[in-house]
């Protein structure tokens, strides 16, 4: 199987990323856009409930985010984690510390880069390639140009269907895992 080797810019819908809205958290309000911070994320890609912020600013709508986007931490001890944006909360609205891709789905599964960025691949390169002599920090360009080699559409398409299905596994363990605990 022949892999072939892309920059995320070549990947994206416009080639590029954009920092996310430099606007304050305000507390959780359902009439209000929920605010996506970098604390927000765990070190797995996916969401921290327990501490959700909204966000009340007029320029709001320019950063929501759209299925299949992916977004990353671009500064401090979190530099490197990602979020693949699903459509589980609608209106979910990136802060300015986060720095989101919009993939093209016709050059690549969006999916396959949120599991590409578990690897250990992706890791080193995070940490070779992050500016700072205290604080790492990772900017737009730096992400767009990051090369990640390819399989064909098709079997990225398998290793998704996947992985899917072991996340969805181990998600049901840990609730179960959660209700004995209860219990308990």
């Amino acid at each position: 199987m022949e892999f072939k080797e892309y920059r995320l810019f070549e990947l994206s819908k416009d080639n590029k990323g954009y920092y996310g809205i430099g606007a304050s958290a305000v507390e959780y309000d359902k009439n209000l856009y929920t605010y996506l911070r970098i604390t927000d994320i765990k070190d797995d890609g996916s969401l921290n409930y327990s501490n959700l912020k909204s966000v009340n600013d007029e320029n709001v709508n320019k950063f929501i985010l759209e299925n299949g986007d992916i977004v990353f931490a671009r500064t401090g001890n979190s530099t490197g984690k990602s979020y693949y944006y699903d459509g589980e909360i609608l209106n979910l609205v990136y802060a300015g510390f986060l720095i989101k891709f919009s993939l093209n789905d016709k050059k690549v599964n969006p999916k396959f880069i949120k599991y590409y960025t578990m690897t250990n691949e992706y890791k080193n390169w995070v940490k070779e390639i992050q500016t700072g002599s205290t604080r790492g920090n990772i900017n737009e360009k730096m992400y767009g140009n990051m090369r990640i080699k390819l399989p064909p559409r098709y079997y990225q398409d398998e290793v998704v269907s996947l992985l899917d299905k072991i996340d969805k596994k181990i998600k049901i363990n840990n609730q179960i895992n959660d209700n004995l605990l209860n219990v308990a």
